[in-house]
């Protein structure tokens, strides 16, 4: 298994998952060039039989980032290389650019190069606290609101769109996606940094617009950011669920919550659609909405604001 750092990845095959290297992608950004020029010198590769080559960063990192070129999604990169013992729990790729993002309802997630695209392997839920049986339910809100907070500290204020999406200014900067199989989280991640899908395209998908996010402190190197979001989301983690309970995580989630006490359309998988009041978060993960009848939970579909 790799050890905590940044490494590059050099993939054996470029049909895999993990795709090409930088070297094999195309030009750089410049967000991305002074990101790599800030992890310093690059050790000699140490080979993976099956995987490919790895070049390890002299900057320090407390969990361990494989840096990869062009591929499907860094989703698929971040599996294949925890079914082969290469990365463990907070192992991550970030990748230049996807050829096969997607996003909510396995909608395709544009990837130009200079944008966010990373995968993380989230750690196996708690089994011996109230959160061994809320975690599941309230993983993409738990998910959502520490990444909101830490790029809060950055300087990016941001609000999460139930249930998966990062808001600014009422703009989707950012979007999540959590995947399990054989019993493996792993949370996708893609924040706009340098480019936006047009108006026009969001609104053929029922979504709100698109935006780039802002820092005020100019744009964010690539892979700096996810170096600082991915160590900072760890140690917020294990705090978290060690001092909240899940009911004490809602109410704590709630100014974050976009759209909180305003009115909302919601469209339903089966064409319905319908006006509400966002009013809460559920204990199951949910969404309190108000209507004339009464309130209600949604657990699916999506919502724009009125």
């Amino acid at each position: 298994m790799l050890p905590p750092g940044i490494f590059l990845w050099e993939p054996e095959d470029e049909a895999l998952p993990g795709g090409a290297s930088l070297e094999n992608s195309g030009p750089l950004t410049q967000n991305w060039e002074e990101g790599l020029a800030l992890c310093g010198e690059w050790a000699d590769p140490l080979e993976m039989p099956g995987i490919g080559r790895f070049r390890q960063a002299s900057k320090e990192c407390e969990t361990t980032i494989v840096i990869v070129g062009r591929c499907f999604s860094t989703m698929e990169a971040a599996r294949l290389l925890y079914e082969q013992g290469a990365v463990g729990e907070w192992g991550s790729v970030v990748a230049l650019t996807q050829t096969g993002g997607r996003g909510q309802l396995r909608r395709p997630w544009s990837s130009p190069p200079g944008n966010l695209f990373a995968s993380v392997v989230l750690p196996k839920a708690p089994t011996e606290s109230e959160w061994s049986t809320a975690y599941g339910k309230l993983l993409p809100l738990l998910c959502g609101y520490m990444i909101a907070e830490i790029l809060g500290e950055q300087g990016a204020q941001l609000e999460v769109k139930w249930p998966n999406d990062l808001l600014q200014n009422d703009r989707k900067v950012g979007g999540m996606l959590i995947e399990s199989k054989k019993e493996v989280d792993i949370l996708g991640l893609g924040i706009n940094l340098i480019e936006s899908p047009s108006d026009s395209l969001m609104r053929e998908d029922r979504s709100v617009p698109a935006g780039i996010m802002q820092t005020g402190r100019g744009v964010p190197t690539t892979v700096g950011m996810w170096h600082t979001l991915v160590n900072r989301w760890k140690k917020m983690y294990i705090v978290l669920l060690g001092e909240l309970k899940p009911p004490q995580f809602v109410s704590a989630m709630l100014p974050r919550l976009a759209w909180l006490g305003r009115r909302i359309l919601v469209h339903e998988r089966e064409g319905l659609s319908f006006q509400a009041e966002i009013i809460g978060i559920s204990p199951e993960g949910g969404l309190v909405v108000r209507r004339p009848e009464g309130e209600g939970v949604l657990f699916s579909g999506s919502i724009i604001p009125l």
